[in-house]
């Protein structure tokens, strides 16, 4: 599970596909989990959604009017995102609406051990749960960012179990007091990794880029660099790519280092197998000409404008009143996010 929260991007391990796999290939999210050294990035921009009520109902006040949310789409409100809402256009609006009984069902059927297999599971609850209205139309689900895939199924979650029928709770000891606290997983009390305020001039909200000169930064260029922020939509169709170069071609080992720049390189990836190809060889022609000096300062850039999930949790202590923070664990298995606690009595023991 730690995979699937420190990337939300594309899993080449031996979880990925079990068909499919090979050693040599590992996850972008191992990569990128735990930076050596994190530039630019103080602990007062990390994002914990600290400015916003991280109380159990927050969503419901938040969202909702709770005597009318029985049916169809809501609002989300955009402060939930925090400073994650700028990397979308500003005339984007987010709706959700609860889980189905399908939905729930087919959730049911995930296979834990497989990361890909989550990722899927989260990519259908969001498909059919989330939709994105701008001035200019209805957008795709799919065009949500990678990092906040998890977070979208959180609130969806919220909105599925308003009454609060199914929780994912756990405790631990407070680091300040000692006495014990109590976890609750919300879409509030996820934790990010966020780039420095200063560098935001880079980057190009409405057309969801980053473009950098590099000439500023005595890199002789006569093009400025582009990254595009990667999305659901890139994340899948980079799986498949992946998926059926393997099956295709021997196994194929993958250049771990290319599929981390990958994601940036270009704006879409087309679900279309050979249209996929011609795009990430265009993609792989450009990284292989890059020198060691555009290598490193490519490296540097996307070290500093990646949005990183936390595999960590916050929550505030009741005694104290200090904010702790714990490992996220799921006692019962990611399953139990859509399990519903059955207050009826239970048939037989198993």
């Amino acid at each position: 599970m730690d995979e699937i929260l420190s990337g939300q991007i594309p899993d080449f391990d031996k979880d990925t596909a079990q068909p499919v796999v090979n050693e040599n290939v590992q996850t972008y999210a191992n990569q990128v989990e735990e930076p050596k050294q994190p530039q630019k990035i103080s602990s007062k921009i990390l994002n914990r959604g600290r400015d916003f009520d991280n109380t159990e109902n927050a969503i419901g006040q938040n969202i909702f009017d709770r005597a009318d949310a029985a049916q169809g789409w809501r609002l989300v409100d955009r402060a939930l995102l925090g400073e994650r809402s700028f990397y979308y256009p500003e005339d984007w609006r987010f709706y959700v609406r609860p889980a189905t009984v399908e939905v729930i069902r087919n959730w049911s059927m995930v296979d834990e051990e497989n990361n890909n297999s989550i990722d899927e599971a989260f990519n259908e609850i969001i498909k059919y749960c989330v939709k994105i209205n701008t001035a200019t139309g209805t957008r795709s689900w799919a065009n949500i960012n990678v990092w906040d895939r998890f977070f979208f199924v959180l609130i969806v979650r919220e909105f599925t179990f308003m009454q609060g029928e199914s929780k994912v709770e756990f405790m631990e000891e407070c680091s300040n007091c000692e006495k014990p606290v109590t976890f609750n997983l919300t879409s509030q009390s996820l934790m990010y990794d966020m780039p420095d305020q200063s560098i935001l001039k880079y980057y190009d909200r409405e057309n969801r880029m980053w473009i950098i000169d590099p000439n500023e930064f005595d890199i002789p260029s006569e093009q400025p660099i582009v990254f595009h922020i990667p999305t659901i939509e890139k994340d899948q169709n980079i799986k498949a790519w992946a998926i059926a170069e393997y099956q295709e071609n021997n196994k194929r080992k993958f250049d771990n280092v290319f599929i981390k720049f990958l994601l940036w390189l270009t704006p879409k990836i087309s679900k279309e197998i050979q249209i996929a190809r011609t795009q990430i060889r265009k993609a792989e022609l450009e990284f292989r000409g890059w020198d060691t000096e555009k290598f490193q300062f490519m490296n540097e850039v996307l070290t500093n404008i990646m949005v990183t999930p936390s595999t960590n949790i916050s929550t505030v202590c009741e005694s104290c009143g200090e904010e702790v923070v714990a490992r996220l664990r799921f006692q019962d298995g990611v399953r139990s996010l859509f399990n519903m606690v059955n207050r009826r009595p239970k048939f037989g023991t198993k």
